[in-house]
């Protein structure tokens, strides 16, 4: 079932489990797909990102993105003659063990056409790297430090961690609410948000009543919860582990005293919402919780064809396939991936110090520019000598100076099956406006 503004739907949930179906990290992860390819050599798109440790569900949220582009690429004859593969790269979650990885892949990967990855964790720490060899990055990394990039090669598809905080606050805002609580883990994915939440809470002339910090993983947060009670919001906004926010919100149960819950694009996770829905319960779990997510929710030719190349790749990502169908991650380095492959046509070039320049190119709206929902349509746009518009799964790719493609995000009512309620659309205008 597709997405539909204000009806219920299905939505794509980042599993933490099932990544066997994807294969080991460490294995030729090929690139799916039939399609008529010359005698050229495969070229190499590297997702690098967490399949193991603490993040390790972002292994299956890139892997539904990056192996429905290659089947998609593929099957339309590869790019400029080249068939795409993808070659998973483990970072754990953690930059000292993805540093050499990452130096390994790049002195022994052949046509390394570019990366797709690099988020909040390790991005800091590859991201460099991968600029200093001119190699292409499409990245989730949410920090405030890539809102004014620096780096050419650099390019981030999701908006930056603090438009989601004041998307939140937005819809907090149109909802008549004047109290909120912030409530936050400590790590430092968690903390991406809270500066936004701030922001957005301040300008929109609500009052924060509380903000308390969590450290994951504690067997019990009843100071903390008591804190916020005491300070009265009418609602909360969150994110943090999926444990420990299950503690921490079970125990506010516990005293009775549930309030509405708004969660950032992180909280939208099955490692988050399971946990979290078995200490509410079911009822209360759906009554409370909504979530924030990045992308305006509506039906388009990319959506269908994203949808119809991840039922095509379900060998190739976390089982069961369709749960990836409305994730904004996954769709996101879906076009990320096209964008690539549009701008490599577009070049005439599979060299990144060649086609990097071509990616605004095939993705900025303007006169006379032909709009193109798949791959297949914009190579034969491309090569009609036509200037095309790519408008992917996520919604227009439009990326600013810096490299960042911003959009609208939409909130949710999400349920413990995974079926959402969108219930209304945030503007990018309104959140550039309020931030």
């Amino acid at each position: 079932m597709r997405r539909k503004r204000m009806a219920a739907v299905s939505l794509a949930l980042v599993a933490g489990i099932g990544l066997a179906a994807c294969g080991t990290p460490s294995s030729s992860g090929g690139g799916g797909g039939g399609g008529s390819n010359s005698g050229k050599s495969p070229i190499v798109e590297a997702a690098v990102i967490a399949y193991t440790g603490t993040n390790s569900f972002e292994g299956g949220v890139t892997d539904a993105g990056v192996y429905p582009a290659a089947y998609e690429i593929n099957q339309a004859g590869g790019i400029l003659g080249h068939k795409l593969t993808i070659d998973p790269v483990d970072t754990r979650g953690d930059p000292a063990d993805a540093l050499p990885l990452v130096e390994k892949l790049l002195a022994t990967t052949s046509n390394l056409v570019g990366v797709t990855g690099c988020g909040t964790t390790s991005g800091p720490t590859l991201i460099p790297v991968f600029n200093t060899s001119h190699v292409v990055v499409m990245s989730s990394a949410g920090e405030a430090t890539y809102d004014r990039n620096a780096y050419p090669y650099f390019w981030r598809l999701v908006p930056p961690d603090p438009a989601n905080g004041i998307a939140m606050a937005i819809w907090a805002q149109r909802h008549g609410y004047t109290r909120v609580a912030a409530v936050f883990g400590t790590d430092s994915g968690s903390q991406g948000d809270l500066p936004g939440v701030l922001a957005g809470v301040k300008d929109a002339h609500m009052n924060l009543v509380a903000n308390v910090s969590l450290t994951p993983d504690q067997p019990s947060y009843r100071p903390e919860v008591e804190r916020v009670l005491a300070a009265h919001p009418q609602v909360i906004m969150t994110e943090s582990d999926g444990p420990t926010a299950a503690t921490f919100f079970g125990e506010m149960k516990q005293l009775g005293q549930l309030v509405p819950i708004f969660g950032t694009q992180a909280t939208v996770t099955t490692s988050w919402l399971k946990p979290v829905s078995g200490a509410l319960g079911t009822a209360d779990f759906n009554q409370y919780y909504t979530g924030i997510i990045g992308g305006t929710p509506s039906i388009t030719p990319a959506l269908t064809a994203y949808e119809s190349a991840v039922k095509a790749s379900a060998s190739k990502v976390p089982s069961p396939a369709s749960q990836w169908d409305g994730n904004p991650y996954s769709q996101a380095f879906y076009d990320g991936v096209i964008v690539q492959a549009l701008a490599m046509e577009a070049a005439h070039s599979i060299k990144p110090s060649v086609y990097n320049s071509y990616i605004q190119k095939v993705t900025s709206p303007g006169a006379g520019k032909v709009k193109v929902y798949t791959f297949a349509q914009g190579k034969s746009e491309l090569a009609q000598g036509k200037q095309i518009e790519y408008i992917g799964a996520s919604g227009p790719v439009v990326f600013d100076q810096y490299h960042n493609s911003f959009g609208n995000e939409a909130a949710e009512h999400v349920s413990v099956s995974g079926t959402a309620t969108v219930l209304g659309v945030i503007t990018e205008q309104a959140i550039q406006k309020l931030g």
